[in-house]
């Protein structure tokens, strides 16, 4: 099977990953976007909205159906989770679109105030307010279908995630705008010690991205991992022209006394409901010999994997690719999967 090497770990893509590190930690304090007088409104309405669907007192309005798909990164703080959005069933038609986003711990810590308490600041784990100022602020993805992307940041732990949107009221119109609460729950690992991995990012595309982010534009642009801007893929269904393209992180891996890893990744293709492997990729090595003399665990270097695999030769049906990760000098071995699926 061709298998292909998208990044390869040059000592600037090393220099890109450390970068990112820094921009993913939000050692500084996003800045606060300033609001006019009817921005502060439609914040006000949709924060209280929020309320009403949190504390049981109004449905939540669906006038566009959301779907939302989380991944974790790891920060030096707490963990990035880059997300994406996919709006259907009633796309918006007047922008700007006002979006307000909160996470809210399962413990319930941070439940909407009290009648007695409504004067008070509530301080949830996460909130954030934005606009999607016009239609190509929306990636169509289908004829009444379209998604944005946004990141956010919290400890691990389990939250309740509320994402709520609402139209601006066109001039002249008694058409009252679409409005939408979304809630899902949001688990957030804790991937602080032992081998393990970021969220393997399923891909449509990858381009070349900025250096640095400031802690807003990492917000505002979630994807842009590793010294890459991903397109993520919300589906994992790919066409036959299509190729599985994925990115990760490992972390927590042991080093050695050369300030290296000995790490290996292995590819296995299965198809559906099959127990053996019909395929395997070439193994990936990280270590003295591959890596570039700079790279140094200590320093915050990050080993990045991503590969694309084109799928002309797949026949169309279900597939698992399952990736094992070696570390040899700690002796630990994990696990992911990666399900797809290849469309005729």
């Amino acid at each position: 099977m061709n298998l292909r090497r998208v990044f390869l770990l040059t000592v600037g893509l090393l220099f890109l990953v450390v970068c990112a590190a820094g921009v993913f930690a939000q050692d500084k304090p996003r800045e606060e976007p300033k609001l006019t007088k009817p921005q502060l409104a439609q914040l006000q309405a949709l924060s209280t909205q929020v309320d009403a669907v949190m504390a049981g007192k109004e449905s939540a309005p669906a006038d566009v159906k959301l779907k939302v798909h989380s991944h974790f990164v790891k920060s030096t703080t707490n963990i990035f989770a880059p997300y994406l959005v996919e709006a259907s069933s009633g796309r918006f038609t007047s922008f700007p679109v006002a979006v307000y986003v909160r996470a809210v711990q399962k413990s319930g810590a941070g439940a909407p105030p009290s009648a007695a308490e409504s004067a008070k600041t509530v301080e949830y784990p996460f909130t954030d307010f934005f606009f999607l100022s016009d239609a190509k602020t929306l990636r169509p993805i289908g004829a009444e279908s379209a998604e944005f992307n946004r990141g956010l940041q919290l400890p691990p732990g389990e939250f309740d995630l509320y994402i709520a949107m609402m139209e601006t009221q066109p001039r002249n119109s008694r058409t009252p705008p679409k409005r939408v609460v979304h809630t899902q729950p949001l688990t957030v690992p804790d991937i602080s010690s032992g081998l393990t991995t970021s969220s393997i990012i399923l891909a449509k595309q990858l381009e070349d991205a900025p250096l640095q982010l400031t802690p807003q534009q990492q917000l505002e642009e979630p994807f842009t991992i590793g010294g890459n801007r991903i397109t993520p893929a919300f589906s994992s269904t790919f066409a036959k022209s299509a190729e599985l393209l994925f990115v990760f992180f490992i972390y927590n891996q042991g080093v050695g006394a050369n300030g290296k890893p000995e790490v290996d990744v292995n590819y296995l293709f299965y198809r559906a409901n099959e127990a053996k492997p019909f395929s395997k990729a070439a193994t990936a090595t990280f270590n003295e010999k591959t890596l570039p003399a700079e790279f140094s665990a200590s320093a915050g270097h990050q080993l990045v994997v991503s590969h694309g695999i084109p799928l002309a030769s797949f026949t169309p049906g279900d597939y698992k690719l399952e990736i094992s990760i070696a570390d040899k000098t700690n002796n630990q071995t994990i696990k992911r999967d990666i399900p797809f699926t290849v469309a005729p």
